[in-house]
């Protein structure tokens, strides 16, 4: 009896992988024209805009001629090819028509990134954890146009870190900042799982030197911590038990988001954000970040002007529909194999590595992915 019942529960496991593609194969799929612009596409792999690529796949979006969306060739911006050629398809060389004629034909745009591409990393295939000169990127003129002519057609747009930030010039951030209501603070960061340079080679390396070159040659650190870095290179630390009581920033919801997009109460965030404030009431703050400094930690902060609760998410809630992320939300490990799963998220709540803080899959199957399928859903399925 008990290996009868066994072998049922091992047949209903097996089949469970079929059961969800039939699923899928079922959903209804909906066509929409929607544009990427990612910028620091180093390799096909795509990191910056992939998890979004899942999410149109998952949820069955097909571009108009009917077919799924390209990881590797649905996008604008910096395509690589072989031995260190490259490709641009962007804005840059459309006229003022071409860019209002662009605007009329999508249903939205997704800014996933646009920090680009550079000399060491692209050229040199070394020296990645150091500065470089730029090859590829940052806001044009006709980026904030697009964003101009799609806002006075109330269409969707989606924008994230780092949206604002380097290398974008401060005209053109400037001109997007004032769109869309918003003020980025200069200040951007990022928690580390280590912070000793001995044993974590892949620490950027301006970081130690600038850090550096502004505290007397020291670099004090061993275990995890929060960078902080300004517009100006002034570099902040906050070390695990030397300053935080908790290492990573925790990411917490209002109940009206909540609600509206089924994302958590609060989730832990490892990795890039941007210190990012309205301008605009209209702006509604659906997350914010929240760190939780000793008071050694608040000191620092409070030395820098460094917030430790600021904005994580906003939706513009009157006339044009936009959503600005203040983290790198996109860039998620994710695996393409999964894509057609249907309920598939469910499943990974069993298997989610709560313990590993610098693990970024909890945030996007628990927050990201409701997220971002919700908000497609309300303006592309109505």
């Amino acid at each position: 009896m008990k290996r009868y019942i066994v072998n049922i529960i091992l047949f209903g496991f097996l089949l469970l992988p079929l059961i969800l593609w039939l699923s899928w194969v079922i959903k209804p799929s909906t066509k929409a024209n929607i544009l990427i612009v990612d910028k620091t596409v180093l390799t096909q792999e795509a990191f910056e805009h992939r998890s979004f690529d899942w999410i149109l796949t998952h949820q069955k979006y097909l571009k108009p001629d009917g077919d799924f969306y390209s990881l590797s060739e649905d996008y604008m911006g910096f395509f690589p090819l072989k031995n260190d050629s490259f490709l641009i398809k962007d804005l840059s060389k459309l006229a003022d028509k071409q860019i209002d004629s662009l605007s009329s034909s999508l249903d939205m745009v997704y800014y996933t990134d646009t920090y680009g591409i550079y000399y060491n990393e692209w050229y040199r295939k070394k020296d990645l954890a150091e500065h470089s000169e730029k090859v590829y990127g940052g806001l044009d003129e006709n980026d904030a146009l697009l964003i101009q002519k799609m806002k006075e057609k109330k269409k969707l747009i989606l924008a994230e870190f780092n949206f604002f930030a380097t290398p974008t010039s401060t005209g053109e951030k400037v001109k997007t900042e004032n769109l869309l209501g918003l003020k980025w603070s200069g200040w951007t960061g990022r928690y580390f799982e280590q912070l000793d340079t001995m044993k974590n080679p892949e620490l950027p390396k301006w970081v130690v030197r600038l850090y550096r070159e502004q505290h007397q040659n020291n670099w004090p650190f061993t275990k995890p911590g929060i960078v902080f870095i300004r517009t100006d290179e002034t570099i902040a630390i906050l070390e695990k038990e030397t300053d935080l009581n908790f290492e990573v920033p925790i990411v917490k919801s209002f109940s009206y988001g909540i609600n509206k997009f089924g994302i958590p109460k609060k989730i832990r965030y490892p990795y890039w954000f941007d210190i990012t404030l309205s301008t605009d009431t209209n702006n509604r703050v659906i997350s914010y970040y929240e760190l939780s400094p000793n008071q050694r930690g608040d000191s620092i902060l409070n030395h820098h002007s460094i917030p430790k609760i600021f904005p994580a998410a906003f939706e513009h809630i009157k006339d044009s529909p936009y959503y600005y992320f203040c983290g790198d939300f996109t860039d998620a490990p994710i695996r393409k194999t999964y894509d057609k799963l249907i309920g598939m998220q469910y499943l990974k709540m069993f298997v989610l590595n709560e313990y590993d803080l610098n693990d970024r899959t909890p945030f996007f199957w628990r927050y990201s992915l409701p997220f971002t399928s919700k908000i497609l859903d309300n303006y592309l399925r109505k």
